[in-house]
């Protein structure tokens, strides 16, 4: 009976309002932990490279200064440069002009001192039983000593040593810089940017020559370390996790070798400290996902309680739903989507606007804090949730089709990796393969990847669709130059991505039609006909066109012909934030939410600015009017009154062309308009530093003009 299955659906409604979230908690959970990971091993491998570039400019340094002073004692013999105070003041000079070496020594070939930067006559002494002696007497060319601490300052150092120049097969002596431990360590320590990071400088065979935090140890690393591990496997350079010898911590460490120098830079971070951070991130989301869940629940059982009651009506009401024609059930599909865009795009302007207060006020307590306290933590966690809040409305916007395309140039290889391992999989079967076809050496596209990646999405789902029995799903690359007579005439290098599936195909007589907007041949309720209407639109909005090619029977194969850009890929990493830099000027600020008019005042005159307040574009034209001068207008689009924020900035533009204008809005179909017309335009909700920085740009910008 109907009444006995809407019964049921509600208990297990109730059932999943409860779990659902609470499984999505864990799934997001389980997602964080390896993209902690993921970016823990990518910030090792980014600050490993900085000391790398560091230590082998000094290794550089030190090889240069040992081969100029071999060059110098060319054809001296070592009586005569033992004798002669002209090779100390030499070798004095040359200390002198590199601060990096702590002094320089002369070894003659019967292992005696015959030259010093800080001593002459030099002190008789026999050091032919040292191990850089040895080393280099039985044919080594260049040979780094351990760590000793210095007989006069007590400051650890280490020497570099090379041989002297001499015939074939014979040794003549060796030429050595003691160098300080503190040169290394000091820069590791304003490289290390969390507590529990270590960097550490390690002879090729284990031996440790600088470590921060703390002195190196005086352990020498066994062959069963991590370290030693990782070099017998790769001694180039990678990425390994171990248990430090040194002081027990286990890290995640990225180590390389420094050019052809035996020795390696090592970064690692702790891996109790990436733990943290991830059981940080879950606490907060659980902190939304518990009482979301016990939320639904009671919602759910309410509405149990009140079915109870009102089966027969629903069951009436159900009735004549079914009775209803196919096209009255499309027209209110439609009239559905159309409220839900308005809707979800309204909350996402009201939502931008709470977010880009919240925001604006952390930021402003982060900045006049002062010296970071107890709060600084919490402070940092609110502001990530809150940007993450701002894509979470980008989603919306996205949706209610109420957003700006934002074109980037980007990598389609690289977006397509997570999507095909991630979403895809997701969205798929199980009796469904997919393979993988990516061209190496693939151009960089230009688009707006969000639409690309839900383009891509909406093919996937066709396939899925197609083979109700399994099969296989293929996604292709490759670089393609059409010349006028491809798919949509068009002419130029494109981006070609394809997915092929080896379902039951398109009928011929409707493949024409597939594009068009509520077009579908699936059976009523199943698909809206808007999943290829918007793989068409992106596409051809990216100024790219698609090509269908379909066999009934044999499978489809639907390609998205992106522009090729002359641009590089944007890196994915971010950079980090810039603090504002020192500014200066009036500015005439525009905005009818007080909320945001006050913080952005509150923003803009800590950056050094005047700011003169207006409500709206006609009290706005009103003090641009009144004859006071403003280097700046920055205005909020949507607006109440005559005017909106656009309309405003075209005034300004005819009345004043040299005074720049700045708009922001979260939501407004006049977004992509102004940014065709060349206004600068911020997102709410914008970063204040990225505000500062558009500020600052579009005043440079006018003083150089």
């Amino acid at each position: 009976m109907p009444y006995r299955r809407s019964a049921r659906d509600l208990w297990i409604l109730l059932l999943f309002s409860f779990t659902v979230p609470l499984l999505l908690l864990a799934v997001v959970a389980w997602r964080d932990y390896g993209e902690g990971f993921a970016e823990a091993e990518r910030h090792v491998d980014r600050s490993n490279s900085v000391v790398y570039e560091h230590t082998l400019r000094l290794f550089e340094t030190y090889a240069f200064v040992l081969d100029e002073i071999d060059q110098y004692i060319a054809g001296r013999p070592w009586p005569g440069i033992t004798a002669t105070p002209e090779v100390h003041r030499y070798l004095e000079r040359v200390e002198h002009a590199f601060p990096q070496v702590g002094s320089l020594w002369l070894v003659d070939a019967a292992g005696r001192i015959a030259g010093s930067s800080r001593f002459f006559p030099v002190p008789a002494s026999d050091v032919s039983d040292r191990d850089y002696h040895l080393t280099l007497k039985s044919g080594e060319t260049r040979f780094i000593s351990a760590t000793y601490p210095g007989r006069t300052t007590g400051k650890l150092a280490f020497n570099v040593a090379r041989s002297r120049s001499a015939s074939e097969g014979s040794y003549d002596g060796s030429i050595l810089a003691s160098v300080y431990v503190a040169e290394f360590t000091e820069f590791f320590a304003q490289v290390v940017a969390t507590p529990g990071d270590a960097v550490s400088l390690v002879r090729a065979d284990g031996t440790m020559l600088a470590r921060y935090p703390g002195p190196p140890t005086a352990v020498k690393l066994t062959p069963e370390s991590g370290f030693m591990r990782a070099v017998a496997a790769a001694p180039a350079g990678g990425v390994f996790r171990t248990q430090s010898q040194g002081d027990g911590v286990e890290r995640l460490y990225a180590y390389r070798k420094v050019g052809d120098f035996p020795v390696y830079v090592l970064y690692g971070r702790s891996i109790g400290w990436i733990l943290a951070e991830w059981r940080s991130q879950v606490l907060f989301y659980a902190l939304f996902a518990v009482p979301s869940a016990l939320l639904l629940a009671l919602v759910s059982w309410l509405v149990v309680r009140k079915a109870r009651a009102e089966r027969v009506a629903l069951a009436r009401v159900a009735a004549e739903v079914e009775r209803r024609q196919h096209a009255e059930a499309i027209l209110q599909k439609i009239q559905r989507l159309e409220m839900l865009g308005q809707i979800a795009g309204g909350i996402a302007h009201d939502f931008n606007n709470l977010l880009m207060v919240i925001t604006s006020n952390l930021y402003l307590a982060q900045s006049r804090g002062g010296e970071p306290g107890p709060a600084a933590p919490f402070i940092d966690t609110a502001m990530q949730a809150a940007y993450r809040g701002g894509q979470l409305t980008q989603q919306l916007l996205t949706f209610s089709r109420q957003h700006a395309v934002k074109p980037e140039v980007f990598d389609v290889n690289a977006a397509l990796g997570p999507m095909v391992d991630g979403m895809l999989k997701r969205s798929l079967r199980g009796d469904i393969a997919i393979d993988t076809d990516l061209m190496s050496g693939l151009w960089p596209a230009k688009a707006d990847r969000a639409q690309m990646e839900l383009a891509v999405l909406n093919l996937a789902v066709n396939a899925r669709d197609a083979m109700p029995d399994g099969g296989r799903l293929t996604v292709r690359t490759r670089n393609v130059t059409l010349g006028g007579d491809g798919p949509g005439g068009l002419r130029g290098d494109f981006v070609a991505l394809t997915l092929a599936d080896t379902g039951c195909g398109i009928d011929t007589d409707i493949q024409d039609r597939v594009f068009d907007p509520f077009f579908t041949t699936k059976d009523v309720g199943k698909g809206t006909g808007l999943g290829l209407s918007q793989v068409y639109g992106f596409a051809t909005q990216a100024g790219g066109t698609v090509g269908l090619d379909s066999r009934p029977g044999e499978g489809t194969a639907i390609t998205l012909y992106l522009p090729r850009s002359g641009e590089g890929a944007a890196q994915a990493a971010a950079t980090p934030a810039q603090s504002p830099r020192p500014a200066g000027g009036t500015i005439l600020l525009v905005e009818d939410s007080p909320e945001i008019g006050r913080t952005a005042t509150t923003l803009l005159e800590g950056f050094g600015y005047s700011v003169v307040y207006a409500e709206n574009a006609d009290r706005a034209l009103e003090a641009l009017s009144n004859g006071r001068r403003f280097d700046l207008v920055f205005s909020d689009i949507v607006m109440p009154g005559s005017m909106n924020g656009l309309d405003l900035a075209r005034r300004v533009r005819e009345r004043f062309p040299a005074m720049p204008v700045l708009l922001t809005t979260g939501y407004s179909n006049a977004a992509s308009t102004a940014e065709k017309e060349g206004f600068r335009l911020l997102q709410k909700p914008y970063r204040p530093e990225v505000l500062a920085e558009a500020v600052r740009e579009l005043l440079d910008e006018t003083a150089g003009a």
